[in-house]
């Protein structure tokens, strides 16, 4: 447990935690992003006491989850542009120059845009550890595209009618169709992405709207791709083939690109399997040695 400390910034009243551990193998830090309607310390809590390679890790609120608000107070359209001059904000506000970077999701887009933006400004590349990564859950930008509809469909469900539960299970049926509908696990993603709805609907909105721009921008999607050196990317075996398919073409094409498939899980992976998952993690962010996933 972490207190909460808050920034304010023009756009938003930004919360995060500073996670400290002293029995560290480096004085290293690490950055993780969560994903949509997922507050941080919910996402990472359970892997925290398990990572070996940073002595301090930084776990903010994307605005709109969590306990990270726009300063009216409502809920309200927030762009992966946005969030991620926000996390480049926090990230200034703390001195945090050399870093590496874990995030899951929709948190997984805003890493590649600080990445490629830190690219653009002539600063140093990160090191990261994506899971499941919105944005590249496709190979073609045309079927990715319909893949987001599908949770466009999701968010306006919740928006519309209020019907959170039934919003909540349009997204999981697109985004893990394969998975084992056991009733206590249901729940709990419903519990999970119902604290804040209409956040989690923006959250979704966001990524759709970064995916359209991709879609008439190829090169978009590319030059992120291109910009970022090492990449280990985590998959769940229940998601879908074609993002199985695409993780494993890019670890082809870049020689420290690297994919791992976690069994039996479904998109959910880092609630379902957080002790392996750091264990992987640990591996990949070891400074001496090969790398095998």
């Amino acid at each position: 447990m972490s207190d909460v400390f808050f920034l304010s910034l023009p756009s938003a009243r930004l919360a995060y935690r500073l996670y400290e551990n002293p029995n560290a193998q480096t004085d290293a830090s690490c950055l993780l992003l969560h994903g949509a309607g997922v507050a941080g310390e919910i996402t990472y809590s359970p892997m925290l006491e398990y990572f070996t390679q940073w002595r301090w890790m930084l776990v903010p609120d994307l605005k709109g989850m969590g306990d990270s608000f726009h300063h009216h107070g409502e809920e309200a359209a927030v762009s992966i542009n946005e969030l991620t001059a926000e996390v480049e904000a926090l990230l200034e506000h703390l001195n945090w120059l050399d870093f590496d970077l874990v995030a899951y999701s929709l948190g997984g887009l805003v890493a590649l845009n600080l990445n490629y933006r830190r690219n653009q400004q002539g600063k140093e590349k990160v090191k990261m550890a994506l899971l499941e990564p919105a944005s590249l859950d496709r190979e073609e930008l045309s079927t990715l595209m319909e893949v987001r509809l599908k949770y466009r469909h999701a968010s306006k469900l919740i928006r519309d009618t209020g019907d959170v539960e039934l919003g909540v299970a349009c997204f999981m049926d697109g985004v893990s169709p394969n998975r084992r509908k056991h009733p206590v696990a249901e729940a709990t993603t419903q519990s999970r992405l119902a604290h804040r709805p209409f956040g989690f609907a923006y959250a979704l909105d966001a990524v759709t709207d970064h995916v359209e721009v991709m879609a008439e921008q190829p090169d978009l999607r590319q030059s992120m791709i291109e910009a970022s050196d090492e990449v280990f990317l985590l998959s769940g075996e229940l998601s879908h083939e074609g993002l199985r398919q695409h993780y494993d073409l890019l670890s082809q094409q870049y020689e420290n690109w690297h994919h791992k498939t976690m069994s039996a899980c479904d998109h959910s992976l880092p609630f379902q399997k957080p002790r392996q998952i750091a264990n992987h993690i640990n591996k990949w962010f070891h400074k001496s040695g090969l790398f095998t996933a």
